[in-house]
């Protein structure tokens, strides 16, 4: 998800670029281990790959509006123009988006519903998210529908911030929270087994994460404070901890995703892009450049892995597949970032 708002222009934040390139690398790791069948369902292991995969896409959403309320001011977004901001908004997701949805078209893949003309018009335009977001024809496209419908009501937001300042962020950010208590608590383990993913992806469920974000936004902005790498990492120990510990045991990984449950989880990862945030930024050492530069290839290696384990999956199983298809999505996130996201980067900057 190299392609989060904000990153041009913006100020120094911390560990944000390698927390990017973990959290990548933590959902595809999730995702091949299910479908290459590497752990028993229920095992410690099993539990902690589906905690830290499903959750790193939910701290990608607190992510996503963090960057963009810290980087995109209302006064920002007059100067620049409602039609340049959603232009350069468009070009960040669309041009990866569109090769992940030609791939699965072009090969009959299966991902995503069957491309009918009316989903087909919601994924050129990218409005699908505001329909379903499991109408996207990629694996994963869900994120990038709910994403789209930040960036269109974002100026509306901007300006609102403008007026209200933080207190219009809190109000954001309690309002929809309670807007998804039904749907969490309640409403998708309610559902038939066959529709619970499709109701845990609708978007009551998911963009108070991205007002979080926006609230993390507001605080970082109106103090200096920052915290030493070393000590950030030390306080990072325990909220992996919690995050990864085996207990409660569960076998079905939604089950890790509803509930009180979820929003103990959810606590520690937005705590966790806090910490990230809230760092002084310093120069990084080998291991940060190489999780920076998984971090600018991230929004390729969320879309692209379940392609390579298509490819790979029907010669070779267990950790050698495993293995081939992490490192093939790894070599197609870093050529898509080179030859689509940066030349469509300098488009939307110039």
């Amino acid at each position: 998800m190299a392609t989060m708002p904000g990153k041009a222009s913006s100020p120094r934040l911390g560990l944000l670029d390698p927390l990017r390139g973990i959290l990548a690398l933590s959902v595809a790791v999730y995702h091949l281990s299910v479908w290459f069948d590497l752990t028993r369902s229920g095992s410690g292991m099993n539990m902690a790959t589906a905690k830290i995969g499903n959750y790193s896409v939910s701290a990608f959403f607190v992510l996503s509006g963090f960057l963009l309320f810290r980087t995109a001011s209302w006064q920002r977004v007059q100067k620049e123009g409602l039609g340049r901001f959603w232009l350069r908004r468009f070009l960040r997701l669309a041009p990866v988006f569109y090769l992940a949805c030609g791939l699965n078209l072009a090969f009959h893949l299966g991902m995503g519903p069957d491309p009918t003309p009316r989903f087909l018009l919601e994924n050129v335009t990218l409005t699908f998210g505001a329909f379903h977001p499991n109408h996207a024809l990629v694996t994963g496209g869900w994120y990038v529908g709910l994403v789209s419908l930040l960036y269109f009501v974002y100026p509306a937001l901007a300006w609102l911030r403008d007026k209200g300042g933080l207190t219009f962020l809190v109000a954001l950010a309690l309002g929809l929270w309670l807007w998804s208590l039904p749907s969490t608590l309640h409403g998708i383990m309610a559902e038939p087994q066959w529709n619970r993913f499709h109701t845990y992806v609708l978007a009551p469920n998911q963009l108070f994460l991205l007002a979080w974000g926006g609230l993390l936004a507001g605080l970082h902005e109106r103090t200096e404070a920052r915290l030493e790498p070393k000590v950030a990492l030390l306080l990072a120990l325990p909220l992996l901890w919690l995050l990864l510990r085996p207990a409660p045991q569960f076998f079905d990984h939604l089950t890790a995703l509803t509930g009180w449950l979820r929003y103990r989880y959810l606590l520690v990862v937005t705590l966790l892009v806090a910490l990230a945030a809230f760092t002084r930024h310093q120069e990084p050492g080998w291991l940060g450049k190489v999780l920076t530069r998984l971090g600018a290839w991230s929004f390729g290696l969320y879309l692209l892995h379940p392609f390579t384990m298509k490819l790979v999956e029907p010669h070779f199983g267990g950790k050698l597949g495993f293995g081939l298809a992490l490192g093939l999505a790894l070599v197609a996130a870093a050529a898509v970032h080179r030859w689509i996201e940066e030349p469509a980067g300098r488009l939307g900057r110039g």
